[in-house]
């Protein structure tokens, strides 16, 4: 499938992309924000970093340069420019002491910052949960590896949107994946981010690991909630929750979903803000309104100063920027928008946060300083809406009483009622509800929404900084706009089937609620954990413990996580865990414990040796097995065309009828050269709609120059059991320019030679009469 000489000539390039981006964010983040170190320094470096690698897409796919070769050149020649324009900041000794827990107002001074937790066994927990979660993340992977890319969405739109990307060597493209719904209006910084592994592999199988670089990056913001109040030990635990839940676990791994993208790019954002806010102040917090309790003025920690006419603070740490942190925020906020709308009602509520937390008079300033990188981050895609269509979010078709430009649906899937619709419904909770949420998360359910919801509230009611505040009516923000979010209980009236799907609209705000829960103390008078130590256990009381021991039960009985050692992908998903987080683990344990810097490249280098080694030959069994005839994927009586179209390259294949159209990814080919066009007729504003005639459908086919032609029912999404007849097979019938290869059940293979004749269809040139709007309903 792939030389071994084309798999080193890939592996360099994605080493070069990698360590010029790495380099560049890491230089820009020592030169702006100079005295954040550990934790807090490499979360911004992340964010930069993934903004770095979509922008440089963004920008060269809109002047179709998109290309391998122009990606690799233009990361380097980055860095170089980073290297020259950026020189080294002074190189600090570490992070300033992270702030107290908030005592009681004396006036008496900075309060004594206590040593940090350095217990070897509270790691031990810390880093055995995470590869746990890992582990259990590799069984789903080890699934897809096996069989190839099999989660709907991803076959649907996920992928074929990054497979036109690299195809088109452009960004700007719409690319029509059926007649049903406007996906192509969809934000796609997660399909540029899987069309660059794409474009510098040439192969897809980088797509089933990305979403684990967003599951530690989830991990590292949960860390960083914690760690200025010596609970970044409990808010990890918090966090694998949530991130171990069904709803995740069966459809990030292994796949090209980006829920978890969304939701890993706003606990960041959160987590930026508490550390800045933070830093800014000994024993208070900025407050709403300005002033600061036992710190200095907000005025002058936002006053223009400094270095290139950056804004700077002398503050306890020494000179540092506030509104840098902000810009960076700012940016994993637009990055997430940028990643899904519905990261929309949380941003709304951190940009809330960001403006009132700000000092009067300082608020336009910051609110720029805010909103020009997150607009920066997720804006390219609404732009390109609002050229398209005249609407940076055409699904939104009206705001009030005023319309908006958007483009009109012949065809429907299901209704997209929401939650609220059936707030009332008794019967709808029984029978969907109550078993949705069971399967998303387990036989607790009810004690994961009460603790995320509790956290909110805690954080909003008790928190002892105004930024916590903010985080948790944030967190209950989000979970409020989710009940009202449209598609949250999609389905024919009284049946929405949708619900269970689509709960991973939730996670966000679950997410950042279960976090905030574990981050402060909420009784009076207790230490923050990891205070004082005993021994090898930092001296914690009974509501440390207790928080602890309940969390890993949570984790454990809630979402089975123990299935990570007893599956039989489990020799897949343990050395997946041991790599990607045992390893690393030790090697920064023996560097915190003096081992030279040598030692750690050392270690880092040889791991990555390791990864390519085992890379060929996983690479070389997962493209030999994928979509094969044993992987039963898609189903829907679409297999055997999927085996056909696993050994043709370089061809033009047309689709039609939504059950091929959403399930479109496997006629790519191995090699993703095949080029997939769903034929449809295109309309005001971006509409596109089924083809209502046979000659207009075969002038179609003729327009679209294509060598094959595949022909499907209409997916009925209210009972995908009974998919409802398409007429274009019909319509074929009798043109000798169209002939059958494969056959299974309503799906059938034609072979194109020559041109189809508009004018022979006869008595079959009718009205597609046979396709009703919304089927069921």
């Amino acid at each position: 499938m792939v030389s071994a000489g084309s798999y080193i000539l890939s592996a360099l390039a994605l080493v070069a992309v990698g360590l010029s981006v790495g380099f560049t964010a890491y230089r820009l983040r020592q030169r702006l924000i100079p005295t954040w170190q550990g934790a807090q320094a490499r979360l911004v470096e992340a964010v930069v970093a993934i903004a770095l690698l979509i922008w440089l897409g963004e920008i060269l796919g809109t002047f179709g340069l998109f290309y391998d070769w122009t990606y690799v050149v233009a990361s380097v020649l980055l860095a170089a420019m980073a290297g020259a324009l950026l020189p080294a900041g002074p190189v600090t000794a570490g992070d300033p002491p992270p702030p107290p827990v908030a005592k009681a107002s004396s006036g008496a001074g900075p309060p004594t910052v206590p040593p940090p937790c350095t217990s070897v066994w509270a790691w031990v927990i810390t880093f055995g949960v995470i590869a746990l979660v890992f582990a259990h993340w590799g069984l789903t992977t080890k699934d897809a590896l096996d069989r190839g890319i099999f989660n709907f969405d991803s076959l649907w739109y996920h992928m074929p949107f990054a497979a036109d990307m690299v195809q088109s060597h452009s960004t700007t493209g719409l690319h029509y994946t059926e007649t049903v719904f406007t996906n192509w209006f969809y934000p796609q910084n997660s399909e540029l981010l899987h069309a660059t592994g794409i474009l510098l592999t040439h192969r897809d199988t980088l797509s089933l690991f990305l979403n684990f670089s967003f599951l530690g990056l989830a991990f590292l913001a949960a860390w960083c909630i914690g760690s200025p109040y010596r609970r970044g030990h409990l808010t990890v635990v918090a966090a694998a929750a949530v991130l171990e839940c069904h709803t995740l676990v069966v459809r990030e791994p292994g796949a090209a979903k980006n829920d978890l993208v969304a939701a890993a790019l706003l606990l960041a954002a959160a987590a930026i803000l508490v550390h800045a806010w933070g830093r800014f102040r000994q024993d208070g917090a900025l407050v709403p309104g300005g002033g600061t309790v036992g710190g200095p003025a907000p005025e002058e920690a936002l006053a223009t100063g400094g270095g290139g006419g950056s804004p700077a603070v002398t503050g306890p740490a020494g000179p540092t920027s506030l509104v840098w942190p902000i810009a960076a925020a700012g940016l994993a906020v637009g990055l997430a928008v940028g990643t899904k709308s519905t990261a929309v009602a949380m941003a709304a509520g951190l940009t809330l946060a960001v403006i009132v937390l700000t000092p009067t008079g300082r608020r336009w300033i910051t609110f720029a300083w805010w909103f020009v990188p997150a607009l920066l981050g997720g804006g390219y895609w609404y732009l390109r809406n609002l050229i398209v269509v005249g609407n940076p979010l055409p699904q939104a078709t009206s705001v009030g009483p005023i319309g908006l430009p958007h483009p009109e649906r012949l065809q429907e899937g299901r209704p997209d009622f929401n939650i609220v619709h059936y707030a009332t419904d008794t019967g709808v909770w029984r029978d969907y509800f109550e078993p949705g949420l069971h399967q998303a998360f387990g036989a607790l359910w009810p004690l994961v929404i009460v603790l995320a919801i509790a956290g909110g509230l805690l954080a909003l009611l008790r928190g002892r900084e105004a930024i916590l505040r903010w985080m948790g009516a944030v967190a209950l923000l989000g979970l409020l706009a989710y009940v009202f979010t449209p598609l949250s209980a999609a389905g024919a009236e009284g049946a929405p089937v949708g619900f269970g799907i689509n709960i991973r609209y939730v996670i966000p705000p679950l997410l950042l609620g279960m976090v905030l829960l574990a981050a402060q103390p909420w009784f009076e008078g207790r230490e923050a954990a990891g205070e004082r130590e005993s021994g090898f256990w930092p001296r914690w009381g009974w509501e440390e413990w207790g928080l602890l021991v309940g969390l890993l039960l949570l984790l454990v009985i809630t979402n089975r996580a123990d299935a990570a050692l007893r599956d039989p992908a489990r020799t897949f998903g343990i050395p997946l865990a041991l790599i990607v987080v045992a390893i690393p683990a030790a090697l920064l344990f023996a560097r915190a414990r003096g081992a030279s810097r040598g030692v750690l490249i050392g270690g880092f280098a040889a791991l990555a040796l390791l990864v390519l080694a085992i890379g060929y030959p996983l690479q070389r069994d997962y493209l030999r097995d994928r979509f094969g005839p044993e992987s039963e994927i898609p189903g829907m009586q679409l297999d055997s065309a999927y085996q056909w179209a696993r050994d043709e390259s370089d061809a033009r294949i047309g689709i039609v009828g939504t059950t091929a159209g959403f399930l479109q990814y496997g006629f790519f080919g191995t090699d993703l050269s095949n080029h997939v066009v769903y034929l449809g007729e295109k309309g005001p504003h971006g509409a596109y709609n089924a083809i209502p005639t046979c000659a207009g459908f075969r002038a179609a086919v003729n327009a679209a120059d294509l060598d094959y032609l595949v022909t499907s029912p209409f997916l009925n999404f209210i009972s995908t059991g009974k998919p409802v007849p398409s007429p274009e097979a019909r319509w074929l019938h009798g043109d000798s320019a169209a002939k059958p290869i494969r056959r299974s059940g309503p799906i059938t293979v034609w072979k194109l030679d020559g041109r189809l004749d508009p004018a022979g269809c006869g008595s079959v040139n009718a009205p597609l009469r046979e396709i009703p709007d919304t089927p069921g309903v």
